[in-house]
């Protein structure tokens, strides 16, 4: 539950980091790459906490060990990849 949450919040924190890249107009790519290693760090962080969200999950099914919070996690993993996808399915 708390890997799916950190998910959450990467996603949070890399969008805040792209809208802080935008630059003015005639700016260049000088913005964006002045956070090129802050967003790929979150990138990096956020694809692992979801891979720890879906093994966790997944044992917790398996092993019937706390199986409610498992099903929890998963579905807000799976909330979280639509509201992420749903607009290149539009």
């Amino acid at each position: 539950m708390v890997l799916s949450t950190a998910s959450w919040g990467c996603a949070f924190v890399l969008m805040m980091l792209v809208f802080s890249a935008v630059g003015s107009p005639g700016d260049g790519s000088h913005a964006i790459q002045a956070v090129a290693t802050p967003i790929n760090l979150t990138l990096a962080l956020g694809a692992t906490c979801a891979l720890g969200t879906v093994l966790a999950g997944v044992l917790a099914l398996r092993l019937r060990r706390q199986p409610a919070g498992g099903g929890a996690a998963l579905g807000l993993l799976g909330l979280l990849l639509l509201v992420l996808l749903l607009p290149s399915l539009l």
